[in-house]
């Protein structure tokens, strides 16, 4: 059964170090709603977490009225005036390294330059392929060469 409540929370935060302030209104909030409601898993708004936190951890508001939704042992609260809705974190992107950087910006300009030089300097251009045949080939010579010394 889904009951829907409202209450006007008293955020006292005057007795505690400045700093501490803005956390401390939000766990008034939720012991406020567990001992209100008797249920133990308490969700708390986006735009209530924005509205104590709005002047920054120094200064949370004096009072809150928040419309609790109590679902069995789950409560949602959020502010007068809004729905609750969950939310989900976002996944975040890989940072890129300074070279992924550099070749996202220059492109493919930069790796025609580096076979350019290459060419110039004489060393001939590998492909990716023609080295793994390479490395197969050196893998097969050692196998060969270690079953013929210890024969």
């Amino acid at each position: 059964m889904v009951e829907e409540k409202i209450y006007h929370i008293p955020l006292r935060t005057e007795k505690k170090a400045r700093v501490k302030r803005a956390p401390y209104a939000v766990s008034i909030v939720r012991n406020y709603l567990i001992k209100h409601t008797g249920a133990s898993n308490i969700k708390i708004g986006s735009k209530l977490n924005e509205t104590i936190w709005s002047r920054g951890t120094k200064k949370p508001p004096k009072s809150v009225r928040v419309r609790a939704v109590v679902d069995g042992s789950i409560v949602k609260a959020e502010l007068i005036g809004f729905d609750y809705t969950d939310f989900t974190a976002k996944k975040r992107e890989k940072k890129m390294g300074m070279r992924e950087k550099l070749m996202q910006r220059l492109g493919p300009k930069a790796i025609k330059k580096e076979e350019e030089e290459k060419k110039i300097e004489g060393k001939p251009v590998e492909k990716a392929e023609e080295k793994k045949v390479d490395a197969e080939q050196r893998a097969a010579e050692e196998v060969t060469k270690k079953s013929e010394t210890k024969a």
